[in-house]
């Protein structure tokens, strides 16, 4: 399962499906094809409509965790439940879904975190901002799926 921020203005705000329809969904389907993850994988968003300013508020994340925590009850379901999550946003509301506290579980890219059977991994979003300033490079983000990979499907 993946995590997203939100759906994007230009993607998954016009098509409806999260990563669809812009480069950020662009970078996570060639990523996925290329670490052999492209079938099977749910993708979501911690917040299910389009944001002011591109970043949704506390209250935004928190009126929507509830189809978030459902989302990851369903996945739970999966022998190795793995998620990946997708920047700060999607990592904060992950952890509060699970009722965990964020100083027990920082986000840091490429860490992975344990927690009530779920296996949690982080990333930076694959948004154009941080490929564009180099804080997420496509080997970064390929060598984070392949963990992910490599732990759902041991």
């Amino acid at each position: 399962m993946i995590v997203g921020l939100a759906p994007g203005m230009h993607g998954a705000n016009r098509s409806g499906v999260p990563f669809v329809g812009d480069s950020s969904g662009n970078l996570l389907c060639e990523v996925l094809k290329a670490s052999g993850l492209a079938s099977g994988v749910k993708i979501t968003n911690a917040v299910k409509c389009l944001p002011i300013k591109n970043l949704p508020s506390s209250r935004e994340v928190k009126n929507c965790s509830r189809f978030l925590i459902q989302e990851i009850k369903a996945h739970q379901l999966n022998a190795s439940p793995v998620i990946l999550l997708l920047g700060g946003v999607a990592h904060r509301a992950t952890i509060s879904a699970l009722g965990g506290q964020q100083s027990d579980h920082p986000f840091a890219h490429g860490s992975v975190h344990a927690m009530r059977g779920v296996t949690l991994i982080d990333s930076y979003h694959c948004s154009r901002y941080n490929t564009q300033t180099g804080r997420l490079t496509y080997q970064m983000f390929l060598d984070v799926l392949i963990v992910a990979g490599n732990m759902a499907y041991p």
